[in-house]
This record gives C-alpha cells, sequence and structure tokens, in this order.
C-alpha cells in the first residue's frame, strides 16, 4: 500500500462524529399521566436518542434511527408523582441533564403558570422568564395565552425558545394560537407538540382539566369546536376526580385597556358556557397589560404582560374590574385540594392581586383522617378587632388568610408555635371596608374555614 493511501486510511479512520450543535435545547411539550415529549432542534440531520430515569444515571433510552434536524421523542411509562432526568443525544452533542415532574396524583397540591404576548422584546420577556425561573418551588406547568412570537418566522420562534429554553425543559408549556400566531401556523405545528389539533385541546393535571380554545378558529354555536368545548366540559362535571375548571385563549372577553377592545363574540357564546360549568379562572392576553375582572363568579385574567410592549392607556373602569395595571408579569396558581390561589409577579419580585378561591363543596372523596381543626372569630359581626380561635390536632404553626368577597387577600396572621393544640391570633381591621371576608387557616396538612361580617 502506497504511503498516500495510507494517510488517507487514516484521515478515514479518524474523522470524528458529525457535529450537532443543538439549535434548540430539549424542551417539554404534552405531558400525560405516562409520557412527555421531547423536542429538540440540531443543525444538521442526525439520528436522536433520549435518556432518563429517576436519576442522573438514567436507565431508559428511546431513540430515532432517521436523520432529521427536528426531533421529537416519547418517554413512556412515566410513575405518578415523580422527579425525573433526562437529555439528548444527537451526533456528538449531549444536552446537560434535566429535570421534570409528572403528573401528580388525586388531591396532591400542584403549581402553574399563566403568561403570555411574549413578542417583539427580547429583554423584557427575559426579565419575566428569569423572574418565573426564581419561583420555589417551580410551577409543574405553564399557560401561555398566545402571541410567542411577532411573525411566526424561523428566526423569531429561535430568539423565543433562546428566552424560554431554561424554562420549557423543566415544564410543559402550553400555549393558545394569537393574532400574531395564526399569520403563519406552520412554524408553530412544527416546533410545538401539542395536544389534539394543536389549536384547541385539554389538559387534566391532579384534580383539575385545563382547556385551550383557539378564537382564531371558529367557535360558535353548533361548530366544530364550540361542540368539542361542550363535550369536554360535560366531562369534567361527570368526572368526581375534577375539583377545578381553567381555560385560556388569546382575547378578553372583559378589557378597559385601550389598546383593544373586549371581544364580545367571546363573551356572548363562550362565557355563558365558563358560567354554566363553574370554571374558576379563565386567562387571556392580547392587551400587553395585567387585568383582572370578575364577572358572574368566574376570574378573568389578563396576563398580557410577558414580553411586548406595554398598553398604557385605559379606557374607564367598569363594574367588572377588580385590578388593572401596564406592567411586565406572570401569574403563579397554587392548586391545593379545594383551594386556588393566584397571584401576579413583576420581574423584579413584587406581588400584586393576590386572589384565593375556595370550593367549599369538595367533589373528591377522602378517607377520614384523625386531623382535625375547628376555627371560630369572635365577636362576629364585628367592628374593628376581631379575634381568631384555633383548636388543631395538627402540629405546625398557624396561618389564618383573611380574603374580602372577591377573593383578594387582606391579612395574612401567623402564630408560630409549632405545637398542636390551641391558637388565638387577632386581626386589627380597622382600616378594612365593612363587609363580608371568609377566612381561611393552616396548621400542618389540617385547614378550616369561616367567614367574617364587618359592620360600620
Amino acid at each position: 500500500m502506497s504511503r498516500l493511501v495510507r494517510f488517507a486510511c487514516l484521515i478515514l479512520l479518524t474523522v470524528p462524529a458529525a457535529e450537532a450543535a443543538f439549535v434548540k435545547q430539549p424542551y417539554l411539550q404534552s405531558l400525560t399521566d405516562a409520557t412527555v415529549i421531547v423536542h429538540w432542534e440540531t443543525s444538521t440531520s442526525q439520528t436522536g436518542k433520549v435518556q432518563y430515569g429517576l436519576t442522573s444515571s438514567y436507565g431508559q433510552e428511546v431513540s430515532h434511527s432517521n436523520s432529521a434536524v427536528d426531533h421529537e421523542l416519547t418517554l413512556t411509562g412515566l410513575q405518578m408523582d415523580t422527579l425525573y432526568h433526562y437529555r439528548a443525544i444527537s451526533g456528538s452533542d449531549t444536552s446537560v441533564d434535566a429535570t421534570f415532574h409528572s403528573n401528580v396524583t388525586g388531591n396532591r397540591p400542584f403549581r402553574f403558570f399563566a403568561y403570555g404576548d411574549d413578542r417583539s422584546d427580547s429583554a423584557s420577556h427575559q426579565s419575566v422568564v428569569t423572574r418565573m425561573l426564581a419561583a420555589s418551588p417551580l410551577p409543574n406547568l405553564a399557560l401561555n395565552v398566545g402571541d410567542l412570537t411577532y411573525d411566526g418566522s424561523a428566526t423569531a420562534f429561535r430568539t423565543f425558545f433562546n428566552v424560554e429554553g431554561g424554562l420549557m425543559r423543566r415544564l410543559p408549556m402550553y400555549a393558545s394560537p394569537g393574532n400574531h400566531d395564526v399569520s403563519n401556523m406552520t412554524n408553530w405545528l412544527r416546533y410545538l407538540a401539542l395536544p389534539n389539533n394543536e389549536r384547541w385541546y385539554t389538559v387534566r393535571y391532579g384534580n383539575s382539566a385545563f382547556h385551550c380554545v383557539d378564537v382564531y378558529s371558529t367557535y360558535t354555536p353548533g361548530s366544530t369546536q364550540y361542540n368539542w368545548l361542550v363535550s369536554e366540559l360535560q366531562a369534567d362535571s361527570a368526572n368526581p376526580a375534577i375539583q377545578h375548571i381553567f381555560v385560556w385563549f388569546h382575547d378578553p372577553p372583559y378589557t378597559t385597556n385601550a389598546g383593544h377592545s373586549s371581544n364580545t363574540t367571546v363573551r356572548s357564546y363562550l362565557c355563558p358556557l365558563f358560567e354554566r360549568f363553574h370554571v374558576a379562572m379563565a386567562f387571556q392576553g392580547h392587551n400587553h397589560c395585567y387585568e383582572h375582572s370578575l364577572v358572574n363568579g368566574v376570574h378573568y385574567i389578563l396576563t398580557g404582560g410577558g414580553g411586548a410592549p406595554l398598553y398604557t392607556s385605559w379606557n374607564a373602569a367598569q363594574p367588572w374590574t377588580v385590578y388593572r395595571e401596564a406592567t411586565f408579569e406572570a401569574v403563579v396558581i397554587d392548586v391545593n385540594g379545594d383551594t386556588v390561589k393566584s397571584v401576579g409577579i413583576k420581574p423584579n419580585g413584587t406581588r400584586f392581586d393576590s386572589l384565593l378561591l375556595v370550593q367549599h363543596t369538595a367533589v373528591v372523596e377522602r378517607p377520614r383522617s384523625p386531623v382535625t381543626s375547628r376555627l371560630q372569630a369572635t365577636p362576629n359581626p364585628f367592628r374593628d378587632r376581631v379575634y381568631f380561635t384555633l383548636e388543631s390536632t395538627a402540629p405546625g404553626p398557624a396561618q389564618i388568610e383573611v380574603c374580602d368577597a372577591l377573593g383578594r387577600t387582606v391579612a395574612v396572621l401567623t402564630d408560630r408555635n409549632s405545637g398542636a393544640g390551641h391558637h388565638v391570633l387577632v386581626w386589627d381591621a380597622s382600616d378594612a371596608p365593612a363587609g363580608f371576608y371568609f377566612c381561611v387557616a393552616r396548621t400542618g396538612s389540617s385547614t378550616a374555614f369561616t367567614t367574617l361580617v364587618r359592620t360600620q
């Protein structure tokens, strides 16, 4: 063999595996009770695999043998309420170890984000996402109310994933199409892997149901989407495990912001369904601000402060108006048995518009527990000061949260005595308006409720 041939063979033998630099790091989509989708993009066509398991040693693997730049694999056999590790491998590239939490069981507590209108200003978008990543504990999933990008282009989506990557590799993000999204759905369908037809769909997590509505497809009575929504809401009502229903979509049916007016078609056709089936909260965007409205028992949370330029002009407040502010923000919602608590959080960590909802009639049968609590308030009705007496067999510090008739937190009282038994706390309500209040007491794993009336 000539020297030249031997040299050529040496080159062939030492060529490294093809580079497959990650254009989009692995991220999570469409979590179910037993599966989750992992999606990523590489700069060159490659095969791909995902290793996953209960530790960073993994132990399970799924792969595809065809070469592609867009990779999508489904992890199967997930155990409920479990922390998983995973990483993706394409060519010579291996992603960093990441973790996610599988679906929780029954009435186990969980958290989720609601946010949206992320387009156009990546710096402001990044400030919101950075604050979201600082949440402790990190929520289990996220609802995005739409307008992920300005024009749906591959370049715009790359900017979106550059900002969102650290969040989406740790929890699944479920998006509703916005007006800027529907202008180019090709990349929406390329980069996202959402349930059903990827425009309207249902997610069930823990004791809650989440319904995404596409207000840019037909949703009037008799349409495919309307009939689907009615069917899903009826299924929720028939399912004793579902205690809370949430919906999200892009256009607000109730808003006083001057950016975009209320979508009265949504108000006419969809809001009656929300009321009929006792939807707890409906999330929207479109206007780049935060606005909380309450209509016929449904809380409408406009959370459009995800990064797009703020809309700072307002029309007159309406009877439905609870709170409004032109600010960058995201909303954190805690679901714990029959209670739902939400709060807006700004990039600097400021919390605002705290809301607590209590479903007094639990639909899930729970085993009897030896842990009991009893909360009393005297005098009741009261004028300036009220005394709470909490008797509990559960050890741990006692906390009483006082909320007004709209569910907004007005006071939090704490007794740090960690022993079980007798707790006495005092609320000085001299600055609070007259009216109806309800109170939630927590100590250890036990919860108790009572109502108050403050007179003039």
